[in-house]
């Protein structure tokens, strides 16, 4: 009788189990698998005027992948990613590593008003940089004011406003992602290596960097990964030759009223941004975990 209780408790445990990941595996399937799948059906379709998502099957959306407007949207948006997420940890890291310095409830007001960034729109937050880079009423003017400009220009569209906007927009999400593992380091690190005669910034460099080389991929891949893809700035704050793939997918499939080009670029979008993750993942490597 004990043996057969132990199994039927090892059997409700199991279909507890069960019943538990069913729901998140329904989740995955309906708001990942299924639009994946139709996104890969309409990528292979034929160009239909009569249907907007396309009829048949056809390899020319896949083929079109390797013209010089697909391939440059992608290299330009690859070199934005990389471009912001690596200017964005030269400022949130050290930025972070100072608010962990500070006292409990100095952290808690910084923490706070950089989540109450975060509850800002990026609509709103691209078109407020429109108006600071703007030629009547932006830091143009400022720089005029200082001596530095004979006077007012318009800063857009460029290329550096679009990394500014981007920058501002993702260094919150940089510095809640470094913070955890920076509040938990302990002191005694950088005590000891001042200790054996380190200067602070070779101190900074060599042993607190790599202890944090864990956080700070992750962190960085959360970058390119919010930017590699970005719409809204790249449209407002740049020109054509600043827009990502994510402005080209939406041209093709709003002015060009050709879908299946735009879900095959999509489907590249996708296997580039899995294959960056995979190798900032490889290269973050273990980093601090305590």
């Amino acid at each position: 009788m004990s043996l057969a209780s132990e199994q039927d408790g090892i059997n409700r445990q199991r279909l507890s189990i069960a019943s538990g990941l069913a729901w998140p595996f329904f989740m995955i399937v309906a708001f990942f698998g299924v639009p994946f799948v139709l996104l890969l059906r309409v990528s292979v379709a034929r160009l239909d005027p009569a249907y907007y998502q396309g009829s048949g099957w056809s390899l020319d959306a896949l083929a079109s992948l390797f013209q010089p407007m697909v391939l440059n949207g992608l290299t330009f948006s690859l070199w934005l990613a990389l471009t912001v997420a690596t200017l964005s940890m030269i400022v949130a890291f050290p930025a972070t590593y100072f608010i962990t310095r500070m006292s409990r409830k100095a952290q808690v007001l910084w923490l706070i008003g950089l989540l109450t960034t975060l509850a800002l729109s990026e609509v709103l937050i691209t078109f407020s940089w429109q108006i600071i880079l703007s030629k009547r009423v932006g830091i143009s003017n400022v720089a005029v004011f200082l001596g530095l400009l004979d006077k007012p220009v318009s800063l857009t569209p460029s290329f550096s406003g679009v990394v500014s906007c981007l920058i501002y927009v993702v260094i919150p999400f940089n510095v809640m992602t470094i913070y955890p593992g920076l509040s938990r380091m302990d002191s005694s690190y950088m005590e000891a290596a001042s200790t054996m005669g380190a200067t602070p910034m070779r101190a900074f460099f060599n042993v607190l960097l790599p202890l944090m080389r864990k956080p700070i991929a992750t962190a960085y891949l959360t970058t390119v990964v919010m930017t590699i893809g970005a719409y809204v700035a790249p449209l407002v704050l740049g020109g054509p030759a600043n827009w990502t793939i994510g402005v080209i997918i939406s041209e093709v499939a709003n002015s060009a009223q050709n879908l299946p080009q735009a879900a095959a670029i999509a489907v590249l979008l996708m296997v580039v941004t899995g294959a960056m993750i995979l190798i900032i993942n490889k290269v973050g490597g273990k980093g601090y975990t305590s």
